[in-house]
């Protein structure tokens, strides 16, 4: 920046006519009051002083103070009414991008944007397309891995693996890998006993329970070799899932009827 900058407009040849065609021309763009603002702190800065530039602009002294002095502190805004709900010279702030939350029911997921009413209805009977959604709009950084993990039924960290596999190789990655696992997904009726007590136990226990957790217990517990992902799978198909929390609570709200229940 320039300092000490002084302009001798003296020497400068003024055109009445040329002034007169550009300040009226500027009336029509930006409106009386704004020009009028903008002529007085350009005057002020030219070095007139403050009682010439009332005169000069048959403004009251006290008047030209005022925009002067609100000028400075306030910026180009000042030079606009007051009484505006927004400035046109000033950029608005960009807002908030409303949060979007993810509610769940038995049958759907639904996607509440946030804004205006708009909800996605994602049906729990089709596992795929819940997930090539839920998965791009993580991709895409509107909703967080703990998130989408709660909903699809995987850890955060898996479910960050499968984000990049859509984003690498496209919803084919998930197309195959649950292809893959077909037969993995033939489980007994008895197994699946089993697989219920586990997860039974494991939240009644310790509150808290995991594909892997199970899956390594079945095999010490029953020699049932059942890998991890196939007893996610089995979970979610359950929505055993939905019940972790409820279930400890359920357990003490019977365990204290049955305790009242006995001492009368």
């Amino acid at each position: 920046m320039t300092k000490g900058l002084f302009l001798d407009c003296q020497k400068l040849n003024f055109s009445a006519r040329l002034s007169q065609n550009r300040v009226e021309h500027a009336y029509q763009t930006f409106g009386t009051a704004v020009v009028q603002r903008l002529l007085c702190f350009a005057l002020y800065l030219l070095g007139v002083n403050r009682s010439a530039i009332g005169e000069l602009l048959k403004i009251p002294s006290e008047t030209a103070k005022s925009i002067i002095k609100s000028v400075n502190k306030n910026g180009v805004s000042a030079l606009e009414d007051r009484r505006r709900r927004s400035s046109r010279f000033v950029p608005m702030a960009e807002p908030d991008p409303p949060i979007i939350k993810l509610n769940e029911n038995q049958e759907h997921i639904a996607v509440d944007f946030g804004a205006g009413g708009r909800v996605l209805q994602l049906s729990r009977q089709d596992p795929l397309q819940l997930k090539i959604v839920l998965l791009s709009m993580l991709n895409s950084k509107m909703l967080t891995k703990a998130q989408v993990a709660k909903i699809i039924g995987l850890t955060p960290s898996h479910t960050a693996t499968l984000a990049q596999r859509l984003r690498e190789t496209g919803s084919q990655a998930l197309i195959d890998s649950r292809c893959g696992q077909k037969q993995e997904y033939r489980v007994p009726a008895s197994v699946k006993g089993e697989l219920v007590q586990q997860f039974a136990v494991d939240i009644i226990t310790s509150g808290k329970t995991s594909g892997e957790k199970i899956s390594h217990e079945l095999k010490e517990r029953c020699d049932i070799s059942l890998p991890a992902r196939t007893v996610r799978h089995h979970l979610a198909q359950m929505g055993l899932g939905q019940i972790k929390r409820s279930l400890p609570q359920l357990l003490v709200a019977v365990k204290k009827t049955s305790d009242n229940c006995s001492s009368t």
